[in-house]
């Protein structure tokens, strides 16, 4: 199926409103219908929320749908006036950003609460960064996404790139943005996460290492549609161990853990659809 004329005819004619709340709502009902990956769901937010009784879980899962097409719906509206994101996000730590603004820093994140507008509201503060991401298979999905990010000012890099070129914005004194909260892959690094021992992306722990910029976390949770809260916190402080492998594993442990803090915080709003701990299910 193409999505392209519907998102494009969504983003020209929904606004904050009324109207919204309806197709959110009714989206929301058929998402939780279907129930896509609610198994997924249910084991990686009882991992997290392990002293949590069943009927949270699914309350929670339950958030989770509806927190997906508020993404989406979000993200569309967006496109009429990507400047819009700076009235829907109060942030607190926008001084770290400006703080590195000149000198390149990673951003690091995770799928929890609207990461797409959070990147938006990174661009439209005046800064440039570029995100790490996973391009879909479709070529016109891929297309469509790739545009709207462009136009909500956010420059994208395929995780297929080499580790040279994200570098290379970083010494450009740019932003790197990364959400590391995902399976890792066969060259992730095994670090705990909710204290599984999992593979998890090296990235931020390598380009942090090699290029010697700052790994700042930034928390997103959505208070009510189109109102977020979105914090920024102090670089990650990480050593050097007595080898680069021990290093990398202790950055990247450090990371986990910041992204875990911010699941915590807002469960209802993590993607927890996807298969993060495949080794166990």
């Amino acid at each position: 199926m193409r999505w392209s004329w519907l998102a494009n005819a969504f983003s020209k004619l929904l606004r904050p409103g009324a109207g919204a709340l309806l197709l959110a709502g009714t989206l929301s009902a058929a998402l939780k219908a279907a129930g896509p990956r609610r198994a997924v769901a249910v084991k990686n937010l009882s991992i997290a929320l392990p002293e949590a009784p069943p009927e949270k879980i699914k309350r929670l899962v339950n958030e989770t749908y509806s927190h997906m097409v508020w993404v989406a719906e979000e993200f569309l509206i967006l496109q009429r006036d990507p400047a819009q994101v700076l009235e829907w996000v109060a942030a607190d730590g926008a001084d770290i950003l400006s703080r590195y603004a000149k000198g390149g820093a990673i951003l690091i994140t995770g799928h929890v609460g609207n990461w797409e507008i959070t990147a938006a509201w990174i661009a439209q503060s005046g800064y440039r960064v570029t995100a790490i991401v996973r391009e879909p298979d479709d070529s016109e999905d891929r297309g469509l996404i790739g545009s709207m990010r462009r136009r909500a000012g956010v420059m994208c890099l395929p995780k297929s790139a080499t580790m040279k070129s994200a570098i290379s914005i970083l010494k450009k004194g740019e932003f790197l943005g990364i959400l590391p909260d995902q399976h890792g892959g066969d060259e992730g690094i095994m670090a705990p996460f909710f204290g599984i021992e999992t593979p998890t992306s090296r990235g931020p722990a390598f380009f942090a290492y090699t290029s010697g910029c700052p790994l700042i976390p930034i928390f997103s949770r959505r208070v009510a549609p189109f109102r977020h809260e979105i914090r920024i916190a102090p670089p990650i402080a990480w050593e050097k161990r007595a080898t680069r492998d021990e290093t990398l594993f202790g950055i990247t442990k450090l990371v986990n853990e910041s992204i875990e803090r911010m699941i915590l915080e807002a469960p209802g709003q993590w993607l927890a659809q996807h298969r993060r701990f495949r080794e166990i299910y």
